[in-house]
């Protein structure tokens, strides 16, 4: 019986570790978990009290319900300290958050180049492509949204990408890389991390995590005193200067430096990771190559050696040929002088040589400030492109170049170092537009969408295109000041330079000089309109409108005036475009149909019929008489027509 009784027992206690066995996994996996469990526990609690901060990409509009916008603040995502980021944003550019079937959206990325500094939105490569598409094909419904702001690069960049894939794009543009030294976590600007390319990533991937703002304001507030002098804020703090003035922190980079060779790597890895993102989500891209002025500026700095000095003096005249013999056999030893290399460009160019362009563009990779993206950017931007299927080369750089008289880049097309004055702009703009049309497959173009909008099949040329740019004279004269005080300051200047005040002398001066002390452009813009038209300056006045209602997009008087005005002026192109606006607006607030202002139809029929659109002008006659029959004036241009 005792035996009995002890197997018994040897049988509870192998059931009981045989118990314990299997539920053993089991307290494994809660071990584990309970770490994430309390982490995630505690993200919520922080999140639930509005602790940190959160930059969202596309914020929701004020301007009209169900309307979105790129967030003016976003660049404050990068810092722990608001205060510590630069003064820039994208431009306010309204978009549908419910996106329409029948529209073609058009997302536009990159750093201030993209974003048209000096002259903002409408001078912009979005702008002008912008202008360029709704006078090509009018009856089309085309967004182009751009978040390019100045001071980023390809890791802005990046962290861009799922918000810009979940507002559908049909396609993406980008033109970028001259920020990647001494833009936002470059490796050689103020604004660095002092991390690595791995480290860079994963801080963007961990930024938006409550628990990871505690644990970054934790940790500046135990060590803030030991940082205060190699803070951002400390380097940035005063506001007189400009950002490029502030940025430079690692203010020499020779060439294949570990430094400059970090700067290649991450603006490779971030553009192909940016490129396979958009090849996945099925969103065609279109990557341009860059431009900076390689003629016209001569190299922000430069190593020296003092028997490259001797042969740099000025004051020790020498035959351009012997400058081009000595010069090239110095930089063939490998002597990475901006200074010398600059110096042969322009001996050769003298002589007439047209390999001078080799050397101005080594003098530009010389550069030990790096404002301006070596030369090899371009070349990874086409290797990025032959990577992707859906990726398009649109050579920006080669548009600009053949425009050239020389073949070379200057001041015919830069403002400064590498921002570029209208014409350049415009021709940034028309890379991207051949670039579409010659690549309508990628957005589905042939096939009842933007083919099926040409104004009798017939293309609009470039000159004609170049005459409509959208751009105001108040436009230019801000733009103007914008430049000069950039110029004013390092790294133009060893000091900064008093900048006059905006003249006032004029109407549109003063305009300009309102907008430069902080007026917002909508202000001034309505009052601008008014202006021009009591001046009879139609042309201008056209464009003021359109600018208006491409700001505003639900208003219909600003549509409305402005298809009049490009009428007057025989683009009927644009004409048409606004008329068309004009009157989808009215359709989707007037419900019943027969409230619809019939002028809306009557100046939409005249331009088609101008246009050489006989039987379309007469259907657009048939749905309004459809609606009003007894509108005698439709019937009575119907005759005449017919």
């Amino acid at each position: 019986m005792s035996t009995n009784k002890h197997k018994s027992q040897q049988q509870n206690i192998a059931a009981k570790q045989n118990t314990l066995k299997q539920s053993r996994p089991i307290f494994y996996l809660i071990a584990i978990a309970l770490p994430f469990v309390l982490l995630l526990l505690l993200e919520g609690i922080l999140r639930l009290s509005n602790f940190g901060h959160h930059y969202p990409l596309f914020i929701e509009s004020s301007y009209s319900e169900g309307y979105l916008q790129p967030n003016p603040e976003v660049v404050k995502r990068f810092f722990h300290k608001a205060e510590f980021a630069p003064p820039v944003g994208p431009d306010t550019y309204l978009f549908k958050r419910e996106k329409a079937a029948d529209s073609i959206r058009i997302v536009f990325m990159g750093g201030s180049t993209a974003a048209g500094f000096p002259y903002g939105r409408f001078g912009s490569p979005a702008g002008m492509l912008n202008q360029r598409l709704k006078a090509q094909f009018p009856n089309r419904n085309i967004e182009i949204i751009s978040v390019a702001m100045a001071s980023i690069n390809s890791y802005a960049l990046l962290d861009f990408v799922d918000e810009v894939i979940a507002i559908k794009p049909d396609a993406v543009l980008i033109y970028a890389g001259h920020n990647e030294y001494l833009g936002i976590m470059g490796v050689g600007s103020v604004y660095a991390s002092n991390g690595s390319h791995a480290a860079n990533l994963l801080f963007l991937k961990l930024k938006d995590l409550r628990l990871f703002q505690l644990i970054q304001t934790l940790y500046y507030a135990l060590f803030d005193d030991a940082l205060s002098d190699n803070s951002i804020g400390a380097n940035s703090s005063d506001s007189s200067r400009t950002v490029m003035a502030s940025v430079a922190k690692e203010k020499a980079i020779p060439f294949d430096s570990t430094l400059f060779n970090q700067g290649v790597q991450q603006f490779e890895q971030n553009m192909q990771a940016i490129s396979s993102s958009f090849n996945k989500a099925k969103i065609p891209l279109f990557l341009s190559s860059i431009a900076s002025n390689e003629k016209d500026l001569s190299p922000f700095s430069s190593f020296n050696s003092p028997e490259l000095d001797k042969l740099l003096d000025t004051e020790k005249p020498r035959s351009q040929r012997r400058i081009i013999q000595q010069g090239q056999a110095l930089l063939a030893k490998e002597t990475h002088s901006a200074d010398l290399a600059y110096k042969v460009a322009q001996a050769m160019l003298a002589e007439g040589d047209d390999k001078a362009v080799d050397y101005f563009q080594l003098a530009r990779d010389y550069d030990l400030l790096r404002f301006r993206a070596p030369s090899l950017f371009n070349t990874i931007i086409e290797k990025v492109v032959t990577q992707n299927p859906d990726a398009v080369l649109v050579n920006s750089e080669q548009f600009i170049r053949e425009d050239s008289s020389d073949a070379l880049i200057g001041s015919a097309h830069m403002l400064e170092h590498l921002h570029p004055n209208p014409r350049g702009y415009f021709l940034i703009a028309e890379a991207f537009y051949q670039a579409i049309l010659n690549n309508n497959e990628k957005l589905n173009l042939s096939d009842n969408k933007l083919n099926s909008g040409l104004i009798n099949k017939v293309s609009i040329g470039r000159d004609q295109a170049w005459r409509n740019i959208p751009l105001s004279k108040v436009d230019e004269l801000v733009a103007d000041y914008k430049i000069e005080t950039l110029m004013s300051d390092y790294p133009f200047r060893s000091s900064k330079k008093a900048v006059p005040a905006p003249k006032n002398n004029t109407a549109l001066e003063s305009l300009a000089k309102r907008r430069i002390e902080g007026e917002p452009w909508l202000t001034g813009q309505p009052e601008l309109l008014v202006l021009l038209q009591n001046q009879n300056n139609i042309a201008e006045a056209a464009l003021a409108a359109a600018l208006l209602f491409d700001a505003l997009p639900n208003e219909i008087e600003a549509a409305r005036v402005a298809s009049l005005l490009y009428l007057k002026t025989n683009e009927l192109g644009l004409a048409e475009y606004y008329a068309r606006r004009t009157l989808a607006i009215s359709k989707l607030n007037n419900k019943q149909m027969q409230n619809i202002d019939s002028n809306y139809y009557l100046t939409l029929a005249e331009i088609i019929f101008k246009s050489g659109n006989t039987n379309e002008a007469i259907a657009i006659l048939d749905e309004l008489l459809s609606m009003q029959p007894n509108n005698q004036r439709a019937r009575a241009i119907k005759q005449q027509i017919q």
